[in-house]
């Protein structure tokens, strides 16, 4: 076991549970919608993706935040990471995810838990051909954290990469799935159906699968989407499969990385069972676990992110 401090989490009392904590999180904690630069970056493949980006000072180190599922640069989470590298006189660029950040992507697939090809260019190769950062950070939300995840233990990581953190990421997808279907949950699960939705009507002239569109409009649950939708569209045989295969409990045995995984055990989206105790280190990931706190919640009891400075104070252990 390994010992990881942070400061205490107080969550605020008049947020009375998990569901609480991450629609308040979400949807009306008030946060700044920072001033970005946006990047158009080609991709390899011929697609492309977008990244917002946050100048710093010239040598301060560089924040890179992969999203969540159906998320960009304008969620709370987003704004107030890149509001700190701000503050700080860091770099941050939120890196988006094919289809998201308002730009429609150019080939007929979209993203999943396990695509990690452009985080690799991005830090790889784009940063490198573009400018110089000795010295980079990498955060990933909820799907964003598990897609790190691979990248960390698939790839060979970019040199310049201190320290990564993954927050409120499912590590077991499976599971994750059949949680969701539970409960108050499944209204997650309509809303980011919602969002998809209008994305395959927009890329319906590129799927070509008015069966897929209609199945999807009335898919109820993480296993139906993902069975009509997310395993066709990526080359797995079905929902099963893809959990199987790219559930991020897989990679971190391989991860080299120091890299803080930081989760509640009230996720409504991540069933506790599935989630390390904390202190439990595997590989180069240290888990630490909050009581409460929701998914990317932790929402204190002045109304503030304790996620945010908990993740930024984790970082500065790795500055010179």
């Amino acid at each position: 076991m390994v010992t990881l401090t942070f400061p205490a989490f107080q969550p605020a009392a008049w947020l009375p549970n998990a569901h609480f904590q991450t629609v308040f999180a979400s949807l009306v904690m008030p946060v700044p919608l920072p001033e970005y630069r946006r990047e158009i970056i080609e991709l390899p493949d011929g697609d492309i993706i977008a990244a917002d980006w946050i100048d710093g000072a010239e040598g301060a180190p560089l924040l890179v935040l992969v999203h969540g599922m159906e998320g960009d640069s304008s969620s709370n989470y987003a704004r107030l990471f890149m509001n700190a590298c701000r503050d700080q006189g860091w770099s941050g660029v939120v890196l988006h995810m094919r289809s998201c950040g308002g730009l429609i992507n150019r080939k007929k697939t979209f993203y999943h838990a396990g695509y990690y090809t452009d985080i690799m260019f991005f830090l790889n190769w784009h940063l490198v051909e573009r400018s110089h950062y000795d010295r980079i950070y990498l955060v990933g939300i909820s799907l964003g954290g598990s897609q790190i995840a691979h990248y960390l233990g698939k790839a060979v990581p970019t040199l310049a990469l201190r320290a990564a953190a993954m927050v409120s990421a499912p590590l077991d997808l499976r599971a994750s799935a059949d949680f969701m279907q539970t409960g108050f949950n499944r209204l997650y699960v309509l809303k980011f159906r919602s969002s998809l939705l209008k994305k395959y009507h927009q890329k319906a002239n590129l799927i070509q699968d008015e069966q897929m569109v209609a199945r999807l409009a009335v898919a109820r649950s993480f296993w139906e989407l993902d069975e009509v939708a997310t395993a066709p569209l990526h080359g797995f045989r079905d929902a099963s499969e893809y959990y199987e295969q790219m559930s991020a409990k897989n990679c971190l045995q391989d991860i080299v990385v120091p890299t803080l995984y930081l989760a509640s055990r009230d996720d409504p989206f991540i069933p506790a069972a599935s989630q390390p105790p904390t202190g439990t280190k595997i590989g180069e990931v240290t888990a630490y676990l909050t009581t409460h706190g929701g998914h990317v919640g932790f929402v204190n009891h002045y109304g503030n992110s304790w996620m945010v400075p908990a993740v930024m104070g984790y970082f500065a252990r790795f500055e010179d």
